[in-house]
């Protein structure tokens, strides 16, 4: 089972109010949403309804592998795919974090990393 409630719990211990979607919902995927104020990149001190979500289970050994933006302005990175869902235009990227988080030890993979260091990346990059 893909550990979502788990994922909702540490984002909640990070100060982010969090909410669940199912699949039949979210075009397909379960998704943890919440709002994320963007601190690098072009869009710096904006805030998104932002999702990620999963296709494969055993978090933490395996991270979100999809981060989901609502109403994001001309994106510099590729979308994997985009869909309506609560009266807002959302875009599905997929950017797995593996190249650094499989070397991670245990003890350091969880959101506080995936938040602070793979998050950050991506908005520098989007």
């Amino acid at each position: 089972m893909i550990p979502l409630r788990e994922i909702s719990s540490e984002l909640r211990d990070l100060g982010y109010q969090s909410e669940i979607v199912a699949n039949s919902e979210f075009e397909g995927c379960s998704a943890v949403l919440f709002d994320y104020p963007v601190t690098t990149g072009r869009h710096r001190n904006h805030t998104f309804r932002l999702g990620i979500g999963f296709q494969e289970e055993g978090y933490p050994e395996y991270p979100p592998h999809f981060v989901y933006v609502a109403d994001l302005p001309n994106p510099q990175l590729p979308i994997y795919a985009s869909f309506r869902y609560d009266d807002a235009e959302w875009s599905a990227f997929s950017v797995p974090p593996s190249d650094f988080w499989d070397g991670l030890p245990f003890q350091d993979k969880n959101m506080k990393t995936y938040i602070y260091r793979h998050l950050a990346r991506f908005w520098s990059q989007v």
